[in-house]
C-alpha cells in the first residue's frame, strides 16, 4: 500500500502494525485497490457493498467488525521423502467490538496437525487455536496511541505473511503462530509510526519454563510518500528455550526499509543481528553465538492484482563449535483475481552449508489459495 501514499497501518487494519481484521475503510481499499478488474476502472470508483463482510450479505452495525479467511496450501519438493503435502494454512474467524474508545478483538480457528503449535487451546491433531485476543483503549486527541493487553502479534520489522522467510524464523516473530501474551503502546503519527511490547510469554505452551519474557519494539520514520526506514530491536529469556533445550538470552537488533522507486514497484528490505547467549550444562559460564538474517525482495504490480515476486533470503549463524549458511531465492507470483480471492505460487530455492563444508540443497513448490469474508 506504501505505493498508494498509505505509509500507516492502522486505516485498514485492527492491528496498528499491520495484518490480519480488515477495517471497514481497509475492506473499501481491498475492493477498489487490491483485485483485478476486467474492464474500465479508474481506482476512484465507490467500493460499494462488494468488498464489505459476506459480499455485502448485510449489513454490520459501526461498533462491529467480523472476518472469516480460509487458505489452503499443496506443496511440492522434488527431494523430500514425502514429496507432495497439503496443509490447510488458514481456517479461522476474527471479531471486533469497538465501544467509545475501548475495543474487545479476538479470533478462533482450526488448527491442522503439525501447524501452528504454539497457538493451540486444544489437543490432538485438528485442535481448536486462537492466535490473537485482546483488550484495547485509543488514547490521544485523534486516537493516535492505542494500549493493548492480551495475546498480541510480536511487534518487529516488516509485518509479512511469508512466515517461513528466516527474518521471521530466526527472531520467532511470524504471524503465524508466534504471537505472545503482553502489553503493547502503539503510536501512528503523519510521519512515524511505532509499538513496544512487554512480552509476559505464552501461556498457550507449558511448562513456564519455556515461555520467553522480555521485550519487542520498532520504530519507523517517513521519509517521504514514498520511502520509510525503521530500526527494530527484542531481548527475551526462557529458562528452558524451546529449541535448544537450554536457559536462553535471545536477542535481534536490525533496520527495515519500504520503497517505492516508481509506482508498478515496491522493494522491501530487512537486516537483522542475531545474539544467542546460553550457559553450558554443568556450568554458569555463557556461551555465545551471533549472527545475522536478511530479507529482499521487489514486488512487481503491472496489472492491478497481479504480483510478481523476486526475493532473496541470507542466514548465517556462528557458534562456538561450527557456523552455517543459508541463502535462498523465490520466485513468486500472486494474483488477486477476484473480490476476497487470491491465489499465490513460490518456487523456492535453498541452500544450505555447515562449517564442515557439507551443503545440501533443496526445492519446494508451494500453491496456495485464499478466500476472505
Amino acid at each position: 500500500m506504501i505505493k498508494h501514499d498509505y505509509k500507516a497501518c492502522n486505516t485498514c487494519h485492527a492491528d496498528p502494525s499491520g495484518s490480519g481484521l480488515l477495517t471497514q475503510y481497509g475492506r473499501g481499499m481491498e475492493e477498489t485497490l487490491t483485485h483485478s478488474y476486467f474492464g474500465k476502472h479508474t481506482g476512484e470508483e465507490d467500493p460499494g457493498k462488494r468488498g464489505n463482510f459476506m459480499f455485502g450479505a448485510f449489513d454490520l452495525p459501526e461498533w462491529l467488525l467480523l472476518q472469516a479467511d480460509g487458505r489452503g496450501l499443496n506443496m511440492i519438493q522434488p527431494r523430500a521423502a514425502e514429496v507432495y503435502t497439503f496443509w490447510l494454512m488458514q481456517a479461522n474467524a476474527q471479531a471486533q467490538i469497538t465501544l467509545g474508545r475501548f475495543r474487545a478483538m479476538g479470533d478462533v480457528g482450526l488448527g491442522a496437525p503439525g501447524s501452528a503449535l504454539g497457538s493451540s487451546v486444544t489437543r490432538g491433531d485438528y485442535r481448536l487455536i486462537s492466535r490473537q485476543f485482546w483488550l484495547g483503549l485509543d488514547i490521544g486527541s485523534d486516537n493516535q496511541f492505542l494500549l493493548r493487553a492480551g495475546r498480541i502479534n510480536v511487534p518487529y520489522g516488516l509485518r509479512m505473511i511469508e512466515h517461513t522467510a528466516y527474518v521471521r524464523r530466526a527472531t520467532r516473530t511470524d504471524i503465524n503462530s508466534s504471537q505472545e501474551y503482553g502489553a503493547t503502546l502503539a503510536y501512528t503519527g503523519e510521519k512515524i509510526r511505532g509499538e513496544v511490547m512487554g512480552i509476559f510469554g505464552n501461556f498457550q505452551i507449558r511448562p513456564d519454563a519455556y515461555r520467553e519474557r522480555g521485550y519487542s519494539a520498532y520504530l519507523e520514520l517517513a521519509i517521504n510518500d514514498r520511502f520509510s526506514l525503521g530500526g527494530t530491536s527484542l531481548i527475551t529469556h526462557a529458562n528452558n528455550d524451546v529449541q535448544l533445550a537450554t536457559p536462553l538470552w535471545r536477542q535481534a537488533h536490525g533496520l527495515f526499509a519500504r520503497w517505492t522507486p516508481v509506482k508498478p514497484i515496491v522493494v522491501m528490505a530487512e537486516s537483522d543481528l542475531l545474539l544467542f547467549s546460553q550457559p553450558p550444562v554443568g556450568t554458569s559460564a555463557a556461551t555465545n553465538s551471533f549472527g545475522n538474517a536478511s530479507y529482499l525482495t521487489v514486488d512487481i504490480e503491472p496489472w492491478q492484482g497481479l504480483h510478481f515476486m523476486p526475493t532473496a533470503e541470507f542466514l548465517f549463524n556462528k557458534a562456538a563449535q561450527a557456523s552455517g549458511f543459508n541463502i535462498a531465492g523465490w520466485a513468486s507470483v500472486a494474483w488477486f483475481f477476484a473480490p476476497h480471492m487470491d491465489a499465490r505460487l513460490d518456487a523456492i530455492f535453498e541452500n544450505k552449508a555447515t562449517g564442515s563444508a557439507t551443503s545440501s540443497f533443496s526445492t519446494t513448490l508451494l500453491g496456495q489459495l485464499h478466500f476472505l469474508l
